[in-house]
């Protein structure tokens, strides 16, 4: 999840195009701290994953067409299925109930606000 994300600066009725959107500003930002990371490290790091719980997103990632509809994505697309074939990110469709993001952006529940704690290492500490 972006640090962006909850910013909001763009607007749509799609939620395959909302998706697109924050994978795009997620990759973005990977890349920037990726190149950070090698350049103090001096070492190559391997791809980035990066999971969806779209399928619609998905199916556009594998096999993404232009029409009229679908000009305004054809950069991020194409450049997501670029990075992608060149083996620089790799994409997964994960089940919605498995996107821990969720917790951050929409309504959650405890069990989901659990599955965040897991992923997270959460560690509770007392002085005491």
């Amino acid at each position: 999840m972006s640090r962006e994300s909850s910013i909001g600066k763009k607007l749509s009725r799609s939620g395959s195009i909302s998706e697109l959107n924050a994978l795009s500003d997620g990759v973005q930002e990977n890349q920037w701290i990726q190149f950070l990371a090698e350049e103090l490290w001096n070492e190559t790091l391997l791809p980035s994953t990066f999971h969806i719980d779209n399928r619609g997103l998905d199916e556009k990632i594998k096999n993404f067409g232009t029409n009229s509809k679908t000009k305004h994505l054809d950069i991020k697309m194409k450049w997501l299925q670029d990075l992608k074939e060149r083996i620089e990110i790799t994409v997964k469709l994960i089940p919605s109930e498995d996107m821990i993001a969720d917790s951050l952006t929409k309504a959650s529940n405890s069990e989901s606000l659990e599955r965040l704690k897991a992923r997270c290492f959460l560690v509770h500490f007392s002085p005491d």
